[in-house]
């Protein structure tokens, strides 16, 4: 990548409705965290670890883990520290990620780097229309952002008439593992995945 790109993958959330501790349950044999992790990895770009306060095991060395200490106000607070290690970093471009979110293909990340200029936000097109996380922030755009407060994520941004520009991917990639539930579709998303089959129905 010609010019420095942060990647950052938020995974301070506490996990409630699964019970905490979500981002360590074994999702085909590995944790559920580790497959965004991996796949923001793979693109040879910087990548941080927006946490808890904690380092968990399988987030390797040669990523920046930034702790945040306010994530029980809401994820605004993990998209300024976001923000703040791309700006420090003199990042032309921040790619936005959720941990609990297994599936996103590198392929997509990449078209996000791709269609983002400076001054430009790309998104996902989720089923309903709306736009979503991953999302990519231009260099010129990152401090909307860094305004945000409270519980108030990306999509309050990204879906402001005009504000990003949309790409259309399979649904199957938006899947995020909140409840048991979505962890059990997961699971079987995940064998069919790694024995070659189609993926399960939702």
């Amino acid at each position: 990548m010609s010019q420095p790109v942060m990647v950052a993958v938020l995974g301070a959330g506490a996990g409630a409705r699964m019970g905490g501790g979500k981002l360590d349950r074994d999702l085909g044999g590995r944790p559920l965290g580790a497959w965004a992790l991996a796949t923001a990895q793979s693109l040879g770009a910087m990548v941080c670890f927006i946490s808890d306060g904690r380092r968990p095991g399988w987030v390797g060395p040669d990523v920046e883990v930034v702790h945040n200490p306010h994530a029980a106000s809401g994820m605004a607070s993990s998209l300024r520290l976001a923000v703040d290690r791309a700006q420090g970093c003199d990042a032309a471009r921040l790619l936005i990620m959720l941990a609990d979110m297994p599936f996103v293909e590198a392929a997509t990340l990449r078209m996000l780097l791709d269609r983002t200029a400076e001054d430009r936000v790309s998104a996902c097109r989720y089923p309903d229309g709306r736009l979503g996380p991953p999302a990519c922030f231009g260099a010129g755009r990152m401090a909307s952002l860094a305004a945000l407060t409270g519980d108030v994520g990306a999509r309050h941004l990204l879906n402001q008439p005009g504000f990003a520009l949309a790409l259309s991917i399979d649904a199957a990639e938006l899947q995020d593992i909140d409840t048991p539930e979505d962890l059990r579709l997961a699971r079987l998303r995940a064998a069919s995945r790694m024995a070659g089959m189609p993926p399960s129905g939702h």
